[in-house]
C-alpha cells in the first residue's frame, strides 16, 4: 500500500493569546466584498440583493444570512460547540445554527442532502470531496493519538506478541479471518486493512464489520468480534482496562497524526467568501483556547459530552483524551509543520486502493482542498491584531 507520510504536528503554545473572533478592531481593515483570496466580488443576500450587514468582523463584510453548521459531540467538533457557547458566532455578527448528527458518515449524508451547509467533520469528509460541491477549508482537531484497535489480553492475537520489529500485536495466523468492529467510512476502517497489510494479508484476510462507535463498542465488550477498532471516549476506556491491549495505533499506520476537517458548500463559499472567513475565524479562536487551558477544555468537554451526548467521562478518561487529541493555535496556523489537508490524501489514496472510492478520484480530491480562505483569515486576523 502506497503511504503519504504525515510529519508530526507542532505542539507550540502562543506566549499570549492574540485577539479573536471576538475581537473588535478600531478601524475596519477591509470594507469591500473580498474573495477568499482578497479580490473583489459581489454578493448577495438571502432576499437576492447586493446588501451585506454591517458587522464587527474586521472588515469582512457578511450575508446575515443563517449557517446551519453540522457536528459531532466529541472531540472531532468539540472547537466548535466551545466557539457557540462562548457566543463567539453572535459577537462576529454571525447567524450560526449548530446541527449535532451521531457521526462522519452522518455528516456527509447530510451534506450531500443539503440538510447542513458545512461541517466539522473528522477523515470521513474525503468520502464528499471527489463529488465536487465541497471546499476543504481549514485542518482542524489534531489526533496524535486514540484512533486505535484493541484486543482481548487474553486472546491469541495479544498473547502471540509483538510482531517482528513493528508495535502490532500478533500475526499472520492470529490475524487472518479475524472480525473486526468499527464505524465504516473512516480511520477505524484505515486501521483494520493497513493492521491486516503488515502481516502481509489483504482486506479479505480480515472480516470488517461497519457499526456506529458506540454499538461496535458495545458489541466488543460483551464479547463480540475479534477485535475493535475504535476512537475517544471508548479507547480511552479500554486503554484503562486490563482486559484489553491495544494491538495498533493510527498513527503508527499512517506515519503521523490524524487530521480532522471542516468542509463548506462549494456555491455558499464562493458566493459568500467572508462568512466562510468569519466561521473560520471563531473556529480557530476557540481551538487556540483550548489547546491552552487544560482546565477549561475539561470542564467544558466533560460537561458537553454529558448533556448534549450522553457520554460520561471521568477526570482519567479526559485527562487521556487531552493527552491524544489537540487543537491548533494562531502561532501553529500562521506555521504549519505538515502540508494541508494531508489526512485527505493519504485516506484518498488508501480508500481508491481499497476500492471504497472511485478509482481516478484524486484529482478531485486534491482540487477541492482550497487554502485561499485560511490565507483571507491570517490577514484579517493580522489587521485586527495590530
Amino acid at each position: 500500500m502506497k503511504k503519504r507520510y504525515l510529519a508530526l504536528a507542532a505542539a507550540g503554545i502562543m506566549g499570549m493569546l492574540l485577539a479573536g473572533c471576538s475581537s473588535k478592531p478600531e478601524t475596519p481593515a477591509n470594507s469591500a466584498n473580498n474573495q477568499a483570496d482578497g479580490t473583489q466580488a459581489e454578493s448577495k443576500n438571502e432576499a437576492g440583493g447586493d446588501e451585506h450587514t454591517d458587522t464587527p468582523s474586521g472588515g469582512l463584510n457578511l450575508s446575515g444570512r443563517h449557517w446551519k453548521i453540522g457536528g459531532q459531540v466529541r472531540q472531532t467538533s468539540l472547537y466548535l460547540y466551545y466557539a457557540r457557547d462562548l457566543g463567539l458566532f453572535e459577537e462576529a455578527g454571525l447567524d450560526v445554527e449548530v446541527v449535532t448528527l451521531a457521526n462522519g458518515p452522518a455528516l456527509n449524508e447530510a451534506l450531500n442532502a443539503g440538510e447542513i451547509e458545512a461541517a466539522a467533520n473528522g477523515m470521513a469528509a474525503v468520502y464528499v470531496l471527489p463529488t465536487e460541491n465541497f471546499y476543504y477549508v481549514g485542518d482542524t482537531t489534531i489526533n496524535f493519538g486514540g484512533q486505535a484497535m484493541y484486543g482481548r489480553t487474553n486472546d491469541a492475537i495479544v498473547s502471540a506478541g509483538v510482531y517482528e520489529d513493528t508495535k502490532y500485536y500478533g500475526n499472520a495466523e492470529t490475524v487472518s479471518g479475524a472480525t473486526v468492529l468499527g464505524l465504516g467510512a473512516g480511520p477505524q476502517q484505515f486501521i483494520a486493512y493497513s493492521y491486516a497489510e503488515a502481516f502481509g494479508l489483504t482486506s479479505e484476510d480480515i472480516e470488517f464489520v461497519a457499526m456506529d462507535h458506540a454499538q461496535a463498542y458495545e458489541a466488543f465488550i460483551t464479547g463480540q468480534g475479534s477485535l475493535l477498532a475504535t476512537t475517544p471516549p471508548y479507547s480511552n476506556i479500554l486503554e484503562s482496562d486490563p482486559d484489553y491491549t491495544m494491538v495498533a495505533d493510527y498513527i503508527d499506520l499512517a506515519g503521523g497524526p490524524l487530521v480532522d476537517s471542516f468542509i463548506v458548500s462549494k456555491d455558499l463559499a464562493d458566493e459568500y467568501p467572508d462568512d466562510v472567513v468569519a466561521i473560520l475565524e471563531c473556529c480557530y479562536e476557540a481551538m487556540d483556547r483550548l489547546a491552552k487551558d487544560d482546565n477549561a477544555r475539561s470542564e467544558y468537554a466533560m460537561n458537553l459530552y454529558k448533556n448534549e451526548g450522553g457520554t460520561t467521562y471521568t477526570e482519567d478518561d479526559m485527562a487521556s483524551e487531552i493527552k491524544n487529541v489537540t487543537f491548533w493555535t494562531w502561532e501553529d496556523l500562521e506555521n504549519p509543520e505538515y502540508p494541508f489537508g494531508n489526512t485527505m490524501t493519504v485516506m484518498g489514496e488508501f480508500l481508491i486502493e481499497q476500492g471504497l472510492i472511485e478509482e481516478g478520484s484524486m484529482p478531485q480530491i486534491e482540487s477541492a482542498l482550497n487554502h485561499d480562505f485560511v490565507d483571507r483569515l491570517l490577514q484579517v486576523h493580522k489587521e485586527k491584531a495590530e
